[in-house]
C-alpha cells in the first residue's frame, strides 16, 4: 500500500479518536434544582385597601351635634302631640335645610354635603317622633303630661345646633371619602352615647339614619 494512502487512514482515525474525546467531555446542561429559591420580592396583593388618614376623634364634634339635634325629637313629638301638628312639615323642613346652605356657603363647605346630613337629621327626627306618637295613640307608651313651646324652647336649641353642626362638618368634609371614614363615625357615635347617653331608646334606633351621609 502505497505511503500516503497509509498516511491518510492513519489521519481520519485520529480525527474519529479525538471527536470521541471531545464529546466524553462535553459539560452536561445543567439541571433546575428542585429547591431553588424564588425571587423573594414581595408585592403588595392587588386591590388592597389603602390606609386611612382620619385622624382619632375627627367627626366627635359633628356626631355630638348630631346626638344632641336628634335627642330634642322626643320634646317634638309631645309638643305636636298636644298642638296636632303632623311630623312631616315640608315648608319648616325647607328652612332648615335652605338655613343649612346659606351657613354652608359662609363657612366654605360643600353645600351639597351639608344639605344631605341635615337631611338625614329630619329623617331621622321624624322616625323617632312618629314612633313615639304611635306609641302613645296605641297605649303601650305613657304619653307625656306637658310639652315644651316648639317656637320658644326647641327651635332656638336646633337654630344653635345648626349654627355649630355646619362648621364641623366643613373641617371633616375632606373625610367623607377616606376608607377609614366609617368607622371613625361608628367610634365617635359609641363615644358620643356612652358620655350623654340618649334620653330614649328611639333616638338610638335612628341614629344610623341620622349618621347615613357623614361618609361617601
Amino acid at each position: 500500500m502505497p505511503h500516503h494512502t497509509l498516511r491518510r487512514i492513519a489521519a481520519t482515525a485520529l480525527v474519529a479518536v479525538a471527536s470521541v474525546g471531545f464529546a466524553g467531555c462535553a459539560t452536561p446542561a445543567p439541571v433546575a434544582s428542585e429547591t431553588t429559591t424564588p425571587n423573594a420580592t414581595a408585592t403588595a396583593p392587588a386591590g388592597s385597601s389603602p390606609a386611612s388618614a382620619v385622624p382619632g376623634g375627627t367627626f366627635d364634634a359633628v356626631v355630638g351635634l348630631i346626638v344632641e339635634r336628634l335627642d330634642t325629637a322626643p320634646q317634638v313629638a309631645a309638643s305636636k302631640l298636644f298642638t296636632g301638628q303632623p311630623v312631616t312639615d315640608p315648608a319648616r323642613e325647607q328652612v332648615v335645610l335652605d338655613a343649612a346652605a346659606a351657613a354652608a356657603q359662609l363657612a366654605g363647605a360643600d353645600t351639597d354635603y351639608v344639605q344631605a346630613v341635615f337631611a338625614d337629621q329630619i329623617g331621622a327626627s321624624k322616625l323617632v317622633q312618629q314612633s313615639l306618637l304611635d306609641q302613645w295613640a296605641a297605649g303601650s307608651a305613657p304619653a307625656p303630661t306637658t310639652a315644651p313651646d316648639l317656637a320658644t324652647e326647641v327651635r332656638p336649641v336646633l337654630d344653635r345646633i345648626t349654627a355649630e353642626l355646619v362648621p364641623a362638618l366643613a373641617a371633616v368634609q375632606q373625610y367623607r371619602s377616606d376608607p377609614g371614614c366609617g368607622g371613625a363615625v361608628a367610634a365617635s357615635t359609641a363615644s358620643a352615647t356612652a358620655a350623654a347617653p340618649v334620653s330614649v331608646p328611639e333616638v338610638a334606633a335612628a341614629l344610623p339614619t341620622a349618621t347615613a351621609h357623614l361618609c361617601s
